[in-house]
């Protein structure tokens, strides 16, 4: 008779004897997870002329000198049964052992109720979904300098039951548009998820050629090598517990170095905020077996006028009101499709911008002379440089030159190692930061005389820029929140600046003692993570990140 597993195989009478029984012999270590109790739990297969009880052979009870009956019956206790019927009557019991023992080994569901309710908007089904929409470059402050132009967006955080926003959101340093976004999708600081910077050397890229490599974010044939992504996006997560995720243009990799890709991904492309919003609806119109339960998208168009423009220019303003009329419309989108209560719309920045000048300008060939520079054999970053330079020349003597310049320099640049970066930035420990950096104060560039004259023509781009210290309140981010979370936190009422508007304060440690005399700075953009996996029901196979432990219980409970 074939072994079930858990289970051993019922003996037959002429098995009592003590041969061997092949089934047995190839069952015994069959589950190694399954103890059972010598007193409490017994498994019994069966009682009649031999019984397995914990992997122990029994023999039959003796004779009772009652007429015995032929071998086609079983009697227990005085009781007469044939053994069909008593085979028959085992099979409920036995069925049931089977689910308990098949439900404890093995992998859990990904769709067992409790992780996963459906919802209705009234005509259709939905699960918890969550919609997350990245407008680059919006820093915070314009919600209250350019508040005429967003009067759409600032209606997500009005008095209506559904919307909040936060003072502000702080990104990670460096404040740039490729590690940021990939914290935001993986809630790790750029030294544990390896996007350091738009632009970088990585020394031991091909691990198994001892090779380095450059990333360049504008080549995507470079940029989206999996190898260079580490940490698990949620994306990934949700894939990976049976469920849909879309992807619109997100600064990322179509697929994780585990092979996993999103259902659905759109490359970057130069495409209007319209066509992002229409392949939004397109994609919660669809039935429930194939609508994705988290999109994530990408509007640029902010960041690239105040690049070119600066960040108070008319032509920013413009893209301001583009996309405050995006906001509208996906608004009026969600209302339309009764929406508002099934689906949790989270809208954010990646970093704010200050303006630059061709008065703010450190040159490094100035600093470190013709040799110095000649010697330099990867520069990584910008506004700040990463410097790398060549193993035969004389490192200390250029980071001496460089520390020398920066004490004189009123403040305008800082030179820092591994061992004197500021923890608050997270910022040390890879193979992927290079050992010198150079960082400007906020509105001033590292650059060379080459760069500015040949390649500027003397006249210093762009107007306007970011990678800052993520201390300083033109880098600051931003974060709404429109449907079911953001009613259930206004209902809790903590942590409030302001109720109407509704308002969340910018969370700032009361021991930080690294940032003194500045206004606050926003919670950071790494809570975004922990927010979306609850959102999703996905805190069970949340991966290790580093955002606060408890941050959100902390408001919600």
């Amino acid at each position: 008779m074939p072994s079930i597993r858990g289970f051993r195989a019922p003996i037959e009478p002429d098995d009592v004897s003590g041969h061997s029984n092949p089934d047995l012999e190839d069952n015994h270590d069959c589950n190694n997870n399954l103890h059972m109790d010598p007193v409490e739990g017994e498994v019994f297969e069966d009682i009649s002329e031999g019984a397995v009880l914990l992997g122990k052979t029994f023999k039959p009870m003796e004779h009772d000198h009652r007429p015995r009956r032929g071998r086609g019956w079983v009697t227990i206790s005085g009781f007469s049964l044939p053994k069909p019927l008593l085979y028959l009557l085992a099979i409920p019991p036995l069925l049931i052992l089977i689910n308990l023992v098949a439900s404890t080994y093995s992998a859990p569901k990904p769709y067992s109720h409790y992780r996963h309710p459906t919802l209705t908007n009234g005509s259709h089904s939905f699960h918890p979904t969550v919609l997350l929409l990245s407008l680059d470059g919006f820093r915070s402050s314009y919600l209250s300098t350019h508040a005429h132009l967003l009067p759409n967006l600032l209606s997500l955080s009005s008095s209506s039951k559904w919307g909040l926003r936060a003072e502000s959101m702080q990104p990670v340093f460096p404040t740039l548009t490729f590690p940021n976004h990939w914290s935001l999708m993986t809630g790790l600081y750029p030294s544990s998820h390896g996007i350091v910077a738009n632009d970088f050397w990585d020394p031991l890229f091909d691990g198994e050629q001892n090779k380095g490599a450059q990333f360049v974010y504008t080549e995507e044939s470079k940029s989206w090598d999996s190898r260079w992504w580490w940490g698990e996006p949620i994306w990934e997560v949700v894939e990976k517990v049976g469920r849909k995720a879309a992807i619109i243009m997100w600064p990322g990799p179509p697929v994780t170095r585990t092979g996993t890709s999103p259902s659905y991904f759109v490359p970057y492309r130069n495409l209007p905020p319209s066509s992002k919003l229409s392949q939004i609806f397109t994609y919660l119109d669809q039935p429930l077996a194939t609508r994705p339960e988290f999109v994530a998208s990408y509007f640029p168009e902010i960041d690239q006028s105040a690049h070119r423009y600066g960040p108070d220019a008319t032509q920013v303003e413009e893209k301001l009101g583009m996309m405050d009329e995006m906001v509208g419309g996906l608004l009026r989108g969600l209302e339309d499709r009764n929406l508002s209560g099934v689906v949790d719309l989270l809208i954010v920045s990646d970093h704010g911008m200050t303006s630059t000048s061709n008065e703010r300008i450190i040159y490094l060939d100035d600093i470190l002379g013709d040799d110095g520079v000649e010697a330099i054999e990867h520069k990584d970053g910008w506004p700040s440089v990463g410097l790398r330079f060549t193993s035969t020349s004389n490192h200390s003597l250029y980071l001496e030159r460089l520390l020398s310049a920066a004490e004189v320099s009123n403040g305008t640049f800082a030179v820092y190692t591994p061992d004197t970066m500021p923890q608050r930035w997270h910022f040390t420990g890879g193979r992927r930061i290079a050992p010198i950096y150079v960082v400007p104060d906020i509105g001033w560039a590292v650059t060379d005389r080459h760069e500015h004259e040949v390649l500027f023509q003397g006249d210093y781009q762009p107007r306007g820029n970011h990678g800052y210290d993520n201390k300083y309140p033109d880098m600051q981010a931003i974060f709404f929140a429109h449907g079911p979370f953001a009613r259930m936190l206004k209902n809790v009422g903590k942590g409030f600046v302001s109720h109407d508007p509704p308002v969340l304060h910018s969370y700032t440690a009361k021991n930080e003692t690294l940032i003194p005399d500045l206004p606050s700075v926003g919670f950071k953009n790494l809570e975004i993570f922990s927010l979306i996996t609850r959102l999703l029901n996905l805190r069970d196979v949340e991966p290790e990140h580093n955002g606060t432990i408890g941050f959100w219980e902390g408001l919600l409970d």
